[in-house]
């Protein structure tokens, strides 16, 4: 798709989710819902991995920080596994990876000026370790297992998230959001030669997301389900875009006693290959340095917990462990592995 349509498709996408969203305000007398302002149902909320699971209706102020840890290893095609030796040998990639470790730590401020309207702010600082072997660059590094690390802050994220109906126990919800080129697209982790797109902080492009919540909630079960999309808009700096990203969520939570609830949510998520290229990287050396290997599509179960911080009212915490079931890899490219996530918030 080229990125003229894509800004087209995102602008179009964005004006029929204002509407939308100003159409339900308007009509919410004509619903029937919940007051603006007046209390919501009291059910387990969503877990830690929806994104922008709850609105502030009837609050204010919400303070939220994430700690996230996704580790990869291995190497796959649509085939299936593939060795380190087998890209290196038969494939005819001098330079193999071995492992990536991404750590993110989002810090978030959602403010709701009306009931019917929250704005979300989120600022993530990420950590990003990957290894892999070089058989062809001179050097220390030479046929031996080297990490490469890039650190530092990655793109700015804006969000609007408004009710849109709710009619007894069971409600939904819109986003829209923007992202700003805030991270890095330049890292070198410490060489004269720069890491792949993998491994980078930021995208350089600015980005459009959209998103549709459905939830439902009963006193001791909620369920619900979410799909989500993210454009980036434009190409960056070094005369590339990354690939569009759909994720649909699926999730059940169960009340056992005194606000402890535990969660499933299983995932599908697909990432397409990226457009255009960096000029600096190499694609014949290393697979993770090929635009068109990028694609992926990933299915995951991630069982969690959640449970109110004692004795500070407002406040929560939740943890979920993601497992991948299914992976169909457009590589040789690195397997995700497990992931873990971590979350506080404070409601005001």
């Amino acid at each position: 798709m080229s990125p003229r349509r894509l800004v087209h498709l995102s602008a179009v996408g964005c004006a029929l989710l204002l509407w939308a969203a100003v159409g339900a305000a308007a009509e919410s007398t004509r619903l029937e819902s919940v007051e603006p302002g007046a209390s919501v149902p009291s059910g387990p909320p969503p877990p830690a991995g929806v994104r922008f699971g709850e609105t502030l209706e009837g609050k204010r102020l919400r303070l939220g920080y994430s700690w996230e840890r996704v580790r990869f290893e291995g190497l796959a095609t649509r085939h299936g596994h593939v060795t380190a030796d087998y890209v290196r040998d038969v494939l005819g990639y001098p330079s193999v990876p071995r492992s990536l470790d991404v750590t993110v730590h989002t810090f978030e401020v959602a403010f709701a000026p009306h009931p019917r309207v929250t704005l979300v702010a989120e600022l993530p600082v990420l950590k990003k370790e990957l290894e892999r072997v070089d058989t062809q660059t001179p050097g220390p590094c030479n046929s031996v297992v080297c990490e490469f690390q890039a650190d530092g802050v990655g793109d700015f994220r804006m969000a609007m998230i408004v009710p849109f109906i709710r009619k007894g126990f069971e409600s939904s919800q819109i986003h829209i959001g923007f992202g700003a080129p805030t991270g890095a697209i330049r890292r070198q982790g410490g060489t004269d030669r720069r890491l792949p797109y993998l491994a980078q902080v930021g995208n350089g492009s600015w980005d459009f997301e959209w998103g549709w919540t459905y939830k439902g909630e009963l006193e001791r079960i909620a369920w619900g389900g979410q799909a989500l999309g993210y454009h980036p808009l434009n190409r960056n700096g070094l005369n590339y875009r990354r690939g569009s990203r759909f994720t649909g969520r699926l999730w059940l939570a169960i009340r056992l006693f005194a606000e402890f609830d535990l969660t499933l949510r299983t995932e599908w998520e697909k990432e397409n290959e990226i457009d255009g290229f960096d000029r600096s990287l190499q694609p014949s050396l290393d697979p993770t340095e090929d635009a068109d290997l990028y694609d992926r599509s990933t299915i995951r179960v991630a069982p969690g917990l959640s449970l109110p911080v004692p004795f500070l009212p407002g406040q929560r915490v939740g943890v979920e462990f993601a497992f991948p079931v299914y992976q169909d890899l457009d590589g040789p490219q690195l397997e995700e592995d497990w992931g873990v996530k971590a979350a506080w918030r404070w409601v005001y």
